[in-house]
Formats: C-alpha cells, sequence, structure tokens
C-alpha cells in the first residue's frame, strides 16, 4: 500500500494523536484515513466496554502500521476522572516510547479534520498549546451554578457507569477563583505535557479535580494557566468546532455539511461529533485529505470486523438472576425488574430495580454494575428528570441530580443514604459469593420503605442481631420456596 502523503511535514513537527473510542468501527477506519501520515503518532484507547469488532480494529492497525499503538483498555466513564486518569496515562507513554514530537492531539473516534494533517502541522506553533480556558469569574450564572455542582460532593466513579456523589462538601472560594473551564478537546505542546506529568502528584488541586465530575473539561486547562509560563505558551482557543443543540438547532449533536464548511472558514481544526452517513461533499473534501483508500486499508488490515448482534451478556444475566432471586425471597412483597435483560442492555451491563408495596411510588431501589466486580446500590427519585443543580429535599432526605450517562438515570435525582457507610458501593470477592450486595440492598428497600414511614431504617448491630437478621431472612426464603413449589404442583 502505498500513502497519499500529499504535503511534506515541516521540519521538526511530528504529532501524537491520541483517539479515545467506544463505539463505530467504520468511525475509526475513516478517520485513521484521513488523519494518517507517516510522520505522525496515533495513540487509541478503546472503552473496555467497546464491541469486540472495534478492539479487533484497532489491534489490526498498530499491526499493520509502526507509527500506531493503543493503551491497555480500562473503563472509560463520561464524566468521570477515568479520562483524566488515561489522558494522563497516554501523555507519559508518548513521553517515554515516542519519537520526538512537539505536540499532542486529544481526539474521539468522532472526530472530522478541517484540514490535511500537514497543513494541520504547519499551523501548531512550537512550544505552544491550544486549548479553551474561561475562569469561572467570566463565565454567567448559569455556566457557574454548573461548575460549583461538579466540586460540590465526592464523587466516587463506579467503573465503566459514571461517577455517584456520597457526601457534600462546602464550596471553595479559593478553588473556584482559580478554576478554568475549557473542554477535553485540546492541543498540547510536549513542554506542557513534560509539565503536566512532573506538578500532578503533587498538586493540591489535582486531589479536589479526582473528586470531581467532568474532571476532563477543566483539571488541565486549570492547571496550565497557571503554569506562570513553565509549561510553555498558551493560545486559549478552542481547536474543535462541537455541534451543541444551539448551533445546530436540534439535540443530535451531530454536524451539518454547513457546520462542517463554516467551521473550517472559522479556522477551527477538527469538528464533532461526525454524523453516521457524511454529507456527500463533506465526504469528498475528507477524502482529498486521506493518505489512501478504503480499499487500501483494507488490503492493511482486512475487511471491518463483523458486529456481533448485541446480546445480553452470560455471566451478567446469570449474575443478575441470582442476586434478583435472592432479594425477592429473602423479602416479603419484593418486585424485581432485570432492566438488562428486559431491554437487552449492555450499557449498564448489569441493572436491577427493586420495589415494594411500602416504598414511595417515585422512589426505587436501583443496583449498577458494568465489570460485574464493582457495584452501586442507590435509592433513586424517578420524579421527572430536570437539569437542576440546586440539591432539593425529597421525601424528607437531601437529594442531588445525578451525572452519569444512561438514559434512565442522566437528570434523575439521587436520594442520599448517610447511613451506610459504604456510599452504597459494593466489591464481590474472589469466591463471588454476592450475600454482602443482596444485604445492602435490603437495607436500601428498608430506607426507601422508611420514607413512608417515617421511621429510621433497623441497622442490625452486634453478632447476635446480624444473625438473628439472617435466621430470619433464611425463614422468609424457606416460605417462599415452598409456596412456589406448590403453586407449580397444583398447576401441574
Amino acid at each position: 500500500m502505498t500513502a497519499r502523503t500529499g504535503m511534506p511535514m515541516p521540519d521538526g513537527i511530528m504529532t501524537v494523536y491520541f483517539i479515545t473510542c467506544h463505539h463505530s468501527v467504520a468511525f475509526v477506519r475513516d478517520q485513521f484515513r484521513f488523519l494518517y501520515h507517516p510522520d505522525h503518532f496515533y495513540l487509541y484507547h478503546v472503552d473496555a466496554k467497546a464491541p469486540e469488532a472495534l478492539h479487533e480494529t484497532v489491534r489490526r492497525l498498530a499491526r499493520a502500521f509502526p507509527n500506531v499503538e493503543f493503551l491497555p483498555s480500562r473503563h472509560y466513564a463520561w464524566a468521570g476522572y477515568s479520562q483524566v486518569r488515561t489522558t494522563l496515562d497516554a501523555i507519559a507513554w508518548a513521553l517515554t516510547f515516542a519519537s520526538s514530537w512537539s505536540h499532542f492531539v486529544t481526539l474521539s473516534e468522532q472526530h472530522c479534520p478541517l484540514r490535511a494533517p500537514a497543513e494541520m502541522a504547519a499551523e501548531l506553533s512550537s512550544e505552544t498549546s491550544y486549548l479553551a480556558a474561561m475562569p469561572f469569574a467570566a463565565m454567567d450564572p448559569g455556566g457557574q451554578a454548573d461548575l460549583v455542582h461538579r466540586s460540590s460532593m465526592d464523587f466516587r466513579e463506579l467503573p465503566g457507569v459514571g461517577s455517584f456523589g456520597i457526601d457534600a462538601i462546602p464550596p471553595d472560594p479559593g478553588f473556584l477563583a482559580r478554576l478554568h473551564h475549557g473542554s477535553n478537546w485540546y492541543i498540547l505542546s510536549r513542554q506542557a505535557c513534560v509539565y503536566l506529568c512532573e506538578i500532578v502528584p503533587s498538586t493540591p488541586d489535582v486531589a479536589r479535580f479526582r473528586q470531581s465530575v467532568h474532571a476532563d473539561e477543566d483539571m488541565i486547562p486549570t492547571l496550565l494557566v497557571q503554569a506562570d509560563g513553565q509549561a510553555g505558551l498558551l493560545d486559549l482557543r478552542e481547536t474543535t468546532f462541537v455541534a451543541w443543540p444551539h448551533i445546530i438547532g436540534n439535540d443530535s449533536m451531530t454536524f451539518r455539511e454547513n457546520d462542517f464548511f463554516a467551521a473550517s472558514q472559522d479556522g477551527s481544526l477538527f469538528i464533532r461529533k461526525r454524523p453516521p452517513i457524511l454529507p456527500d461533499p463533506v465526504a469528498a473534501t475528507l477524502e482529498q485529505f486521506a493518505a489512501f483508500t478504503e480499499a487500501d486499508l483494507t488490503a492493511a488490515i482486512g475487511e471491518a470486523p463483523a458486529a456481533a448482534p448485541p446480546i445480553p451478556d452470560r455471566e451478567g444475566t446469570s449474575l443478575a438472576r441470582r442476586v434478583a432471586g435472592a432479594v425477592v425471597r429473602r423479602g416479603v412483597g419484593v418486585r424485581a425488574d432485570l432492566l438488562n435483560l428486559r431491554y437487552r442492555r449492555r450499557d449498564p451491563l448489569f441493572s436491577l430495580v427493586f420495589q415494594t408495596d411500602g416504598m414511595p411510588r417515585d422512589v426505587e431501589v436501583r443496583v449498577l454494575s458494568q465489570n460485574l466486580s464493582d457495584f452501586r446500590v442507590l435509592l433513586l427519585s424517578t420524579a421527572p428528570p430536570a437539569i437542576d443543580f440546586v440539591p432539593l429535599q425529597v421525601h424528607g432526605r437531601m437529594a442531588h441530580m445525578l451525572r452519569v450517562r444512561s438514559d434512565d438515570l442522566f437528570g434523575y435525582r439521587e436520594i442520599l443514604v448517610p447511613e451506610d457507610p459504604a456510599h452504597g458501593f459494593w466489591t464481590r470477592a474472589s469466591d463471588s459469593n454476592v450475600i454482602g450486595l443482596v444485604r445492602r440492598i435490603e437495607f436500601y428497600i428498608g430506607v426507601a420503605e422508611s420514607l413512608v414511614t417515617g421511621k429510621a431504617p433497623r441497622v442490625a448491630r452486634g453478632t447476635f442481631a446480624i444473625a438473628a437478621r439472617e435466621v430470619a431472612a433464611f425463614w422468609r426464603s424457606a416460605r417462599w420456596t415452598g409456596r412456589r413449589l406448590l403453586r407449580q404442583r397444583s398447576r401441574a
């Protein structure tokens, strides 16, 4: 395969493209053709929960091209600190293993370039980083409320799902005064990357960012603005055009033909998110940038792997039924809904809902997991979702808006359960025993029912109380099983 490299690269310029992928094989293949140049380096991270066809596509690229590498996959969560951690890992990898380079560019599979690779490289000044960074004080009241909420709680990440607030944190005026809001799409100079690797382990603000949501949009801009020149020069402008709803007039978040050409005229270097089918004029323009054709890429790495049908994960299915069955048997009038089975859902992979007649109708107990090892139990208010960052009282308890990107979670409110020292988090032991998770679910059902009775939920303390609780649960389970067997016999 002979690449059509187009313009020669400027002397001393080489770019590391760090590309995060989670869904589309077609997007990754197209983008690689549009961006490829032998003097650039391409570093990929594929979300652990991405389709196997996508993992295989990136593995093939790395085998076929010496300037392609991929990081070990981890569960990557929207708004989670895992995004920052993965980017910092990529920077460290590039500084350690890639040859001399001048700039580090963060992209997703949904980015399209607006210029040819060599033309973009020619626009980048040595030792200059390009990123948006708006001071907190300069933001409008709505934007400030958003940023305050991001650091208003101690957020803990559930791998592959998202971050959940476990306790309120008082506002820190000093931290907010230093805060700069940008995005996770930026171009960093090598000097800025070296600076970040040196200061991240010891900078006090980083600890606060680890507890926040959307640190991917705020941490690196904040740290670089405070660098006092040690990170090189900063050009505070956005280089990626994003098809926000207020720009394109709809909620699709995908760019249109006129957005592509307008962004190119305005000096942007990239645009996102791309539509599944590119408009013909856009596709023709991007093919002019391409180093090789789709047929050439197929000759190098093979046809796109066939996408597997979205079927429920067997292990997750078995585990969900096991947990749901145990909770139903041990309770009184407990109903379980296995959402990941009913909707053939894989994101999150494990999703259970529990309700009883003793709970408020607008409340449910939800259990989530993506890796089938780490779980989160939460008390969820099912009132219609709304983007409102102010904490509210729901049934007499504090509830805050969830920032988890899942259709049935985003914008809803979680009712805090301070009585639980684990804050709803539970990790499965190597012996696969789930009784600890079952007990935590039972406790949250008790808390939900206490919202109606007004009585404090019962907490078993001491060896005798815990043993008594387990004996009572055992007999409830035995009676439930016996009644079920009798019903089956009578029907036979």
